[in-house]
This record gives C-alpha cells, structure tokens and sequence, in this order.
C-alpha cells in the first residue's frame, strides 16, 4: 500500500470534530525536517530516518488542517514526539506510509494512533499480545489475525495514555474488548487498574487503523 491508497481511504471516513489528520511517505529527504528533528535520527539507518521524517510531514500536514504553522516536532529522550504548545497528537509508520492524528489540548486528553497492515502474526507471537478470552471475543477470526487487530488496538491504548503516565508496561496490563470500543486497563499501572480508554478501530485498505482517543470534559 501506498500514502495515496491510504489517503483516499481514509477521505472516506468521518472522523471525530477537532482531528487533524494526515498520510504521507517515507521519505529520505533531508529537507523535510527541522534542525532540531534531525537530532534524534543522527545516527540512525536510513530506513529509520525516512519514516521519522515521513511522520513529521505527516503531523505537520495534520497540524495545518486545524489552522496551526509548521513548526518542529523534536523527540523526547524516551523518543516519544515533543508536541508544540497546545498540541496533542499520535504518529504511526507501516512500511512506507506514515500516518499522523492530532488536537489541541484545550479539547483532547488523550490521543493514540497505530497503523498496521491487517495479516496474521506469527502463531509463537500471539501468547504475548493476547490472553484467550480476547481471542475467543474476536471468533470466528482465526487467532493469528485477532491477534494483529488486539496489538494495534493495545499499542494506540498504550500510546494515547503514555504522555499523562510516562507509565511503562507490557500487554497483558490491558484487556481489550473492541466489540465495544473499549480498551480497560487490567493491572495497577499507567491510569490505574479499571481504567477504561475508548476505542476506535477501522479497516482501510488491507490495513487495521486503531484510534484511541479521549476527549476533555467541560
């Protein structure tokens, strides 16, 4: 899949009032990113550097829908992205497509993206990303494909609460259930055990999109 495959795609979804949204590519051009960006890719392989670049484009077209200039989005040491004033906002790669969501604090408290091609994962995998009752939810999807859609969605969880927690935890501290839109935290890290984090999952484009996302009351 390509950025315009993608694109297209996702014109077709209604997302929620006050995202911006963008897909671009990968790319290996050194002027796509800020001085302060390039900082955090020094060292890394080429591929690594096009993907990083490819998701700062990204965020910094999303950026634009919602009316904000193109400025810098550095990595923190943890290499989480270091967000302008009053922004929030997610960023996930696969192959060659990066895809970006973004807010404004003022309306959002939390917000997670991942992006993931929608095949099964290697079988000695999927005991560490899910337990059997979440696989047995997803029947009749053999294990292996529930498997990929249950890590997409724990790693938009996982990204959306991780700039409110700096919390660090494995898989099996969440448990979801996306036929409700739910992921719930099931031991007592990050937001706390019983924590509920909504869920929103699509397909587009032989791809699974998770997007975890909580909006600020009052």
């Amino acid at each position: 899949m390509d950025a315009a495959t993608l694109r297209r795609a996702l014109r077709r979804v209604r997302f929620p009032e006050g995202l911006g949204w963008a897909v671009r590519e990968a790319t290996g051009d050194p002027d796509a990113l800020f001085a302060e960006e390039r900082v955090a890719v020094s060292k890394a392989i080429p591929a690594r550097i096009a993907e990083f670049a490819g998701g700062r484009r990204a965020a910094r077209a999303a950026m634009a829908q919602l009316g904000l200039p193109p400025c810098a989005i550095p990595a923190r040491p943890d290499r989480a992205p270091h967000w302008p004033e009053g922004v929030l906002g997610s960023i996930s790669h696969a192959g060659p497509v990066c895809l970006a969501v973004v807010g404004r604090r003022a309306d959002w408290e939390m917000i997670g993206i991942d992006l993931e091609p929608d095949r099964p994962m290697a079988a000695e995998l999927v005991p560490e990303i899910a337990a059997p009752d979440e696989l047995a939810a997803l029947a009749p999807l053999p294990r292996t494909l529930a498997a990929t859609r249950i890590f997409s969605a724990k790693e938009a969880a996982y990204k959306a609460q991780y700039p409110v927690t700096r919390a660090l935890f494995g898989f099996d501290a969440m448990q979801a259930n996306l036929q409700i839109g739910r992921m719930n935290m099931a031991k007592n890290v990050g937001l706390g055990r019983g924590a509920v984090l909504p869920m929103w999952q699509l397909l587009v484009a032989n791809h699974v999109i998770s997007l975890c996302l909580s909006a600020k009351i009052g």
